[in-house]
């Protein structure tokens, strides 16, 4: 991580005494940790002895707030993600839940239902897969519905091919944004459109996804394989969701509070995810 950030170009600011790139390793050292900024400014919690001064915790909590730092971490994800390579043929969207406790005092942190039928208090990240790696994520309050969100996950889709996307992204703006951008969205249909092939109310897209996962040559013994297969391919967003989940990206501790830390520390997390696949695979020194 420390080559991949200082690899990165940044302007350098002559009033700053720490650069952006100190301060955006101080808070990865928290992160990696899992400890508030507070320990990652003590010089105690550092292996050996540093070769710069470490930020006061006022310091790095202030400059965290700053356009150019977290610009920073915008290109440290985006080149964490181009480590495995060129976009692939197939992409994933999916959400996961990021909880905090009932009875917070994040007025942002919102309640919404996690799974069949069980509510939970928190932020939905919710993210655009190349495979088991994160691509572009944004975060929203628990309460909000996938394919409210999912627009703006569209938007960065590169290349072409498919999107692959569990029934809460059937809809038909989504289906046509991801059209915009040459990408066929496989989404199952819901249950109030299976088998409905009405086009006055289904766009010429979002047909041709229940062709692909729900053909009626299924009767006649004719199962569309291809289609299923493309869906299948969304379980690895699954379980790039669960190798996070291992490095601590699940509830949120609880000096994480409010959507910019919320944002910053998943961003961490991602970005610690990508590093250590791309070691795992060879791809990174």
């Amino acid at each position: 991580m420390y080559k991949l950030v200082y690899s990165l170009a940044h302007p350098r600011k002559r009033r700053c005494r720490f650069s952006d790139r100190i301060v955006v390793m101080v808070y990865f050292w928290s992160v990696l940790w899992d400890r508030p900024v507070c320990w990652a400014c003590d010089q105690d919690n550092w292996f050996g002895k540093n070769d710069f001064e470490l930020p006061g915790d006022t310091t790095l909590s202030r400059r965290l707030r700053t356009q150019s730092v977290q610009q920073l971490i915008e290109r440290a994800m985006a080149a964490g993600s181009e480590l495995f390579g060129p976009p692939p043929l197939l992409k994933q969207v999916d959400s996961k839940p990021l909880y905090v406790g009932p009875y917070t005092k994040d007025p942002d942190a919102k309640s919404g239902r996690v799974a069949k039928g069980k509510m939970a208090c928190g932020y939905r990240l919710h993210t655009l897969n190349h495979g088991r790696n994160v691509h572009f994520f944004t975060l929203a309050p628990m309460n909000e519905h996938d394919s409210a969100v999912a627009p703006v996950l569209m938007e960065h889709l590169q290349g072409g091919g498919y999107v692959a996307g569990d029934n809460a992204y059937d809809t038909n703006e989504l289906h046509k944004k991801a059209a915009e951008k040459n990408h066929q969205l496989v989404s199952p249909a819901r249950a109030c459109n299976k088998g409905v092939r009405d086009t006055r109310y289904n766009c010429p897209e979002r047909i041709r996804a229940l062709d692909m996962l729900d053909s009626p040559l299924e009767k006649c013994g004719l199962e569309p394989k291809f289609g299923k297969e493309l869906y299948n391919g969304r379980q690895e967003v699954e379980s790039g969701y669960g190798g996070m989940t291992m490095l601590g990206l699940h509830y949120l501790p609880a000096w994480v509070r409010g959507p910019r830390r919320a944002a910053l520390w998943s961003a961490g997390k991602i970005l610690i995810s990508h590093i250590r696949n791309a070691k795992k695979k060879g791809l990174a020194a």
